[in-house]
C-alpha cells in the first residue's frame, strides 16, 4: 500500500489566487504551447512549493474549477493548454533539493523541482554547480567535491529536441529523443516522484518500493481512507510508446504517473539518475541512394550496438528533401561541408568510441558499404563544437517546415502541418517506410520524413498546399495509424496524445482499454479536476 500524507512546507505571504482578467491577459503565453493551440483560463497560478500547489488545488476544488498543469510548454499536442478553468505553472519550482550517490546502482542522483529546464540541468551537471534550494550540508559538499573531478563523464540521458523543456513536463510526457536508442526514455531515469493528488493527498513514490496487490494499487489518505486504483489489463506496444496510461504485469505505481500528461496528479519533485559515459563522442553521416539501402544499414548497425570498441547512442534519418533543407541551413550554423544533391538519403549514427578511433570508423564504414552506401562520401564529426553545430542544424529542419506552412496559411488559414509520431517493432521498419512512400507518392503530396530510425520512429511531415490536399493528407494519416497499430506499433512514440490527438487513442486501444484508463482517472481524480480535455472526454 502507498501511504499518502498531508502537504508540508509553507505558503508565501504574498501567494494569492485572485481571479482577475487583467492578470490573465498578462499571461497569454501560458495559454498555449508549441502546437499553437490557443486556450483560455480564469486564473494562472505560479506555486513555488508543495504547500502552494496543495492550496491551489484545494481552492480550485472549493470553487469547482478545472486545473491544467504546465511546465515549459514545449509540447506539440496541447496537453498544457487550458480549456477554461485554472492554469497551474510549475516553472517557479526550479531548484535542486538533494544530490546523492546510490551505492547499489552505482549512480549519482538529483532531486529537482519540476520547473527546472533540461538545458540548466545539463549545464549544472557539466559544471558540478547546482541551483540548490538550501546550502548543501557537509556530507553533500564532500560528495560534490568528489563529483567535480568527473562531472564531464556524467549526463542526464533523455534528450528531447527542445532543451528548454522543463523536467516536470518531460516526466509527464515520458519525453525521449535521439539518445533513446541507447538510454531509453525519461521513465528509465526517474527514481522517485512526489505528487499532489487533486484531493491534496501527497504521495512520495520510490521506484520498486511498492507494487500492485492482486490487480489493485492501494493508496491510503492521511485520514485513513483508501483509494483503490484498478490496474489496467490491456497491453502496450513493445516499441517507443507515449499514448495513454502505462501498464505492465508488475506495475510500479510510479510508472502510472510518468507519461500521464498531468491528468492524475501534480508532480512537485523528481529524483533523477545520472548515467556515466566514457569514450570519445562522434557522429558519422552516411549517404544512401534510397531509403531501402538506408534501412539495410540501420538493421546491420543495430546488430553491432554494443561492440568492444564503441557504443551506438543514436541513429537518425533524413529523407532526400529533408537533407536538402539541412544543406541550405549548414552555412548559417558554421558548417562548410556540402551534402549530395542527387536524391540521396542520410543516416546519422552517433557513437561513443571506447578504443581505437580508426578501427571504429572502419567498422561503421564496412556496414555503410555493405548496405549500398558510399563510404567515401561519408562525413564524421568530433568534439563538442562540431557535434553541437550538426545537432542544431538538424533541429532547424522542423523550423524550415513550419515556415513553409506559415506561408501556405496566409492563403489557406485553416491548413496545418500533418505530422506523425508513430513507431513500429524492428521487423517492420522496411515495411512501414515502404507504406509511407507508397501512400504519399500516390496521393501526390509534399512530405518530409526524418527522425529516430534507430527506434523505427520516423516523423512524417505532410505539407498540404490547399484544402483538398489537407483532406487527402488527413485521411492518409488515419490509414497510417491503423496500419502501424496492425504492425504492433504505437500511434504516439514520444509526443503524447494531449488534446489534439485523442482520436488516435481510439485507434491504438479498444473501447474496453479506454474504459480501464478512465477508471484509473476516476480513482485518482474523482472530481475530474486535472487535465480537462486531455487524453479523453468524459
Amino acid at each position: 500500500m502507498v501511504q499518502g500524507r498531508n502537504p508540508s512546507g509553507r505558503v508565501r505571504p504574498g501567494f494569492r489566487l485572485d481571479i482577475d482578467p487583467a492578470l490573465v491577459e498578462r499571461f497569454q503565453g501560458y495559454l498555449t504551447d508549441e502546437s499553437r493551440m490557443k486556450g483560455s483560463a480564469d486564473l494562472v497560478a505560479f506555486p513555488e512549493s508543495e504547500a502552494e500547489v496543495a492550496q491551489t488545488l484545494g481552492e480550485a476544488s472549493r470553487l469547482g474549477a478545472k486545473v491544467t498543469v504546465s511546465a515549459g510548454r514545449t509540447g506539440v499536442v496541447g496537453g498544457a493548454v487550458p480549456l477554461g478553468g485554472w492554469g497551474l505553472s510549475v516553472e517557479g519550482m526550479n531548484q535542486v533539493s538533494d544530490f546523492s550517490w546510490d551505492q547499489e546502482s552505482g549512480e549519482f542522483r538529483l532531486k529537482v523541482g519540476p520547473g527546472l529546464p533540461l538545458d540548466k540541468i545539463q549545464r549544472a551537471i557539466r559544471s558540478a554547480h547546482f541551483p540548490f534550494s538550501q546550502p548543501p550540508d557537509s556530507r553533500t559538499e564532500a560528495l560534490l567535491e568528489e563529483f567535480r573531478g568527473q562531472s564531464t563523464r556524467w549526463i542526464f540521458a533523455p534528450d528531447p529536441t527542445e532543451t528548454t523543456a522543463q523536467i516536470g513536463g518531460m516526466v509527464a510526457s515520458n519525453a525521449s529523443g535521439a539518445r533513446t536508442f541507447a538510454f531509453g526514455s525519461t521513465r528509465d531515469h526517474v527514481r522517485g516522484l512526489t505528487i499532489v493528488l487533486s484531493d491534496r493527498t501527497v504521495l512520495n513514490l520510490t521506484r520498486s518500493a511498492c507494487h500492485n496487490d492482486n490487480g489493485l494499487i492501494s493508496i491510503q489518505r492521511p485520514d485513513g481512507s483508501v483509494i483503490m486504483v484498478p490496474q489496467p489489463s490491456y497491453r502496450i506496444p513493445r516499441t517507443k510508446h507515449a499514448a495513454g496510461y502505462f501498464t505492465a504485469p508488475k506495475l510500479d505505481p510510479i510508472d502510472l504517473f510518468i507519461g500521464s500528461e498531468g491528468t492524475l496528479g501534480v508532480i512537485t519533485e523528481i529524483e533523477i539518475a545520472l548515467c556515466r559515459i566514457d569514450g570519445q563522442e562522434a557522429e558519422v553521416i552516411a549517404f544512401f541512394p534510397d531509403f531501402l539501402s538506408g534501412c539495410r544499414y540501420v538493421s546491420a548497425i543495430r546488430s553491432h550496438r554494443e561492440s568492444a570498441g564503441f557504443d551506438i547512442e543514436s541513429i537518425e534519418y533524413l529523407c532526400a528533401d529533408s537533407l536538402a533543407l539541412l544543406g541550405k541551413s549548414m552555412p548559417a550554423h558554421g558548417i562548410s561541408n556540402r551534402f549530395p544533391e542527387d536524391g540521396s538519403v542520410a543516416v546519422f549514427t552517433g557513437i561513443r568510441i571506447k578504443e581505437d578511433v580508426a578501427e571504429a570508423l572502419s567498422t561503421v564504414g564496412r556496414f555503410i558499404s555493405e548496405s549500398g552506401g558510399n563510404f567515401d562520401e561519408s562525413l564524421a564529426a568530433y568534439g563538442p563544437v562540431d557535434l553541437a553545430r550538426i545537432k542544431h542544424a538538424r533541429h532547424a529542419i522542423p523550423e524550415s517546415i513550419n515556415a513553409m506552412v506559415a506561408k501556405i496559411k496566409e492563403v489557406h488559414p485553416k491548413i496545418t502541418k500533418l505530422g506523425t509520431d508513430m513507431s513500429v517493432p524492428d521487423e517492420f521498419l522496411t515495411e512501414v517506410m515502404q507504406m509511407y512512400s507508397r501512400y504519399l507518392s500516390e496521393a501526390n503530396l509534399r512530405f518530409f520524413i526524418f527522425g529516430h530510425i534507430g527506434n523505427n520512429h520516423l516523423h512524417v511531415n505532410i505539407i498540404p498546399r490547399n484544402p483538398a490536399e489537407y483532406d487527402r493528407g488527413r485521411s492518409i494519416y488515419l490509414d497510417f495509424a491503423r496500419n502501424v497499430v496492425g504492425m504492433g506499433g504505437s500511434v504516439s512514440a514520444e509526443h503524447g496524445i494531449g488534446k489534439l490527438k485523442k482520436y488516435l487513442l481510439e485507434t491504438q486501444f479498444s473501447g474496453k482499454a479506454l474504459d480501464e484508463m478512465k477508471r484509473v482517472k476516476r480513482a485518482m481524480d474523482p472530481s475530474l479536476m486535472l487535465g480537462y480535455g486531455t487524453l479523453f472526454e468524459f
